[in-house]
Parts: C-alpha cells; sequence; structure tokens
C-alpha cells in the first residue's frame, strides 16, 4: 500500500509541476496589481476557470492527500518508540559500564597484599602461588 501511494505521489507531483509550468499569465497577477495594473484585481483577473486551472486546483489537493497519508503512515510505525537518541545512549553507557583507567584522578590503586600473605585473583578468590624469594 505504501509504494502503491508512494508511485501515485510521484505521478501526481510530475503532472502538477507540468500543468503550472504550462499555464499562461493571467496579465500581471500580483505586479500588475501592486504596480499600476489599477484595471485588474490585486491577485490577477476574474475570469471562467479553464481544464489547465481545474487540473491544478485537482492536482494539489490530490498532492497534499498523499503527502498527508505518506506522514501519517511513515509514522504510524514510530510511535511505540519514545526514546530520544540520548536516552538510548545513555541506556548503553548503562548496560556498559567501563573501568576508569589506573592513574585517572580519584581512583585509589589497589593496595598489594601484605608480604607473606597469599595473592589472589580478582576473579575468583583463589590463591596465587607465591613466586621468587622467601626463606
Amino acid at each position: 500500500m505504501y509504494t502503491l501511494l508512494l508511485v501515485l505521489h510521484l505521478i501526481v507531483c510530475i503532472c502538477l509541476v507540468a500543468v503550472v509550468l504550462v499555464q499562461s499569465g493571467k496579465g500581471g497577477g500580483l505586479a500588475g496589481g501592486a504596480f499600476g495594473g489599477a484595471t485588474q484585481t490585486v491577485f490577477g483577473g476574474r475570469g471562467a476557470t479553464d481544464f489547465i486551472t481545474r487540473a491544478t486546483i485537482g492536482l494539489g489537493i490530490v498532492f497534499f492527500v498523499t503527502s498527508l497519508s505518506l506522514a501519517l503512515m511513515t509514522t504510524k510505525g514510530t510511535t511505540g518508540n519514545t526514546r530520544s537518541v540520548l536516552q538510548e545512549a545513555a541506556r548503553k553507557a548503562g548496560a556498559n559500564p567501563q573501568a576508569p583507567a589506573p592513574g585517572a584522578p580519584g581512583v585509589t590503586p589497589q593496595a598489594a597484599p601484605p608480604t607473606g600473605a597469599p595473592a589472589t585473583t580478582p576473579a575468583t578468590g583463589t590463591p596465587v602461588p607465591a613466586t621468587g624469594g622467601g626463606k
């Protein structure tokens, strides 16, 4: 449905541009009314509407309807997701906290185990065999 409406919209756009370009001037229009066209109204003379004018009006109405329909169809799928980009970034940062750098301000380095005490691994707490000098 969306693709069909989009193709119709593009055809209407091309036809609307063609119909507007084919129209002839209406005796000066706004420029004639502002600069001395005293016998005509400001927006051109009042006359019988011809086929080109009616086609322009009809294509304009179809253009607005298809534009509104496409906009509503496009935004209909996104109404459930009300999070902003900043909220998504904050959620991702909260899910993956990074450990601070060892020399970062406000971070105290972990103290080494006292001499003679067995060292443990941070993750499991299991003793690590001592290496090096001892009695």
